[in-house]
């Protein structure tokens, strides 16, 4: 028996999870990803609320694109189902807080313990280690946030979920 340990790749299926999100896209010399999380997390929690949504997982991020001219990012919380009042966050502006879908399907995960910093550097092994595997990364990985800043005092203490979903 192989025993998992926290950072090694592996391969899972994926259910289609729903989600209430912001997605946001600016030049790519623009971006502040802390800014924007910042900004929009709260903001997407206090609507979650008054809307009486049910949170089902940890905030993400989703990269449907990232650089080196654009990026667009989604922020958003899983939840146990659509809610009601919000569109589609595809036919939202840039911002606009609406209901959407991390995919499902077959996807590559890993996770990333420590500093934020760190995190580009998870995602370039992660997709070599797709390739290494034979597989085909698709577009729009996303990390989801197990233990935040709101959750440890140590930036060595964070965890993330990289996931990237396979063609």
């Amino acid at each position: 028996m192989t025993v998992q340990k926290p950072g090694d790749p592996r391969v899972v299926e994926l259910t289609p999870q729903p989600t209430v999100a912001v997605r946001v896209q600016k030049p790519f010399e623009e971006l502040d990803l802390g800014a924007l999380f910042d900004l929009h997390l709260p903001n997407i929690a206090d609507r979650l609320a008054d809307l009486g949504g049910t949170p089902a997982g940890p905030a993400y991020g989703r990269y449907h694109e990232f650089g080196p001219q654009q990026a667009d990012v989604e922020i958003g919380i899983p939840v146990t189902g659509p809610v009601a009042n919000l569109r589609p966050v595809a036919e939202c502006e840039s911002g606009e807080i609406g209901n959407s879908e991390l995919p499902g399907g077959r996807a590559a995960v890993t996770t990333h313990l420590g500093s934020y910093d760190g995190l580009a550097a998870t995602y370039d092994r992660l997709r070599e280690w797709i390739r290494g595997q034979g597989l085909d990364d698709a577009p729009g990985p996303w990390e989801s946030y197990i233990k935040d800043p709101s959750e440890v005092e140590d930036p060595a203490e964070l965890r993330t979920e990289v996931v990237w979903p396979l063609a």
